[in-house]
């Protein structure tokens, strides 16, 4: 009976720690908005390479990044694989939001970080930020400004984050 008090406490400690690591990533419990103001859940792409692209309007180098962004997106074309944008610029129009996704050349998608729960809770300090989830939700990459430089390593980098767990 003692060596069960002693040996339960120690199985009971290690069933939790196997347990807590299945548990489903925060990405999953975030919420962004699609430009008519409804919520969208981040859960929708649960299994996917999620490359996620945080600019705003007024971000001259946010608007340089799109023409690789859009190259990795086309890349993503038939594999489990998906980019999209995040503005983080939730007082401008439908109207507003439509004309620099425009004038920026993007055409993935992107929703709006309107109450900035994504931008804080992985504490995206600068923009353009791209950052890289893998099928489980696991943080993969964060990299701040994208340039044409970068479109090589990022696409080489693809291997790891279709088998990334």
């Amino acid at each position: 009976m003692r060596i069960f008090r002693v040996i339960f406490p120690i199985v009971f400690l290690l069933l939790s720690a196997c347990n807590s690591s299945k548990e489903e990533s925060v990405l999953y419990k975030l919420s962004l908005y699609d430009l008519e103001g409804r919520s969208v859940s981040l859960k929708e792409y649960k299994g996917k390479v999620l490359l996620l692209d945080v600019w705003a309007s007024w971000c001259e180098p946010c608007k340089e990044a799109v023409p690789v962004l859009e190259k990795l997106s086309k890349d993503l074309q038939g594999k489990n694989g998906i980019l999209l944008g995040i503005n983080t610029e939730p007082e401008l129009s439908k109207e507003e939001h439509l004309k620099a996704a425009k004038e920026f050349g993007m055409t993935y998608p992107f929703y709006v970080d309107k109450d900035f729960a994504f931008v804080n809770e992985y504490k995206v300090e600068g923009q353009p930020a791209l950052i890289v989830f893998s099928p489980s939700g696991t943080l993969l990459k964060v990299q701040y400004g994208i340039r044409e430089r970068d479109y090589p390593k990022l696409r080489a980098s693809f291997s790891n984050w279709f088998s990334a767990p």
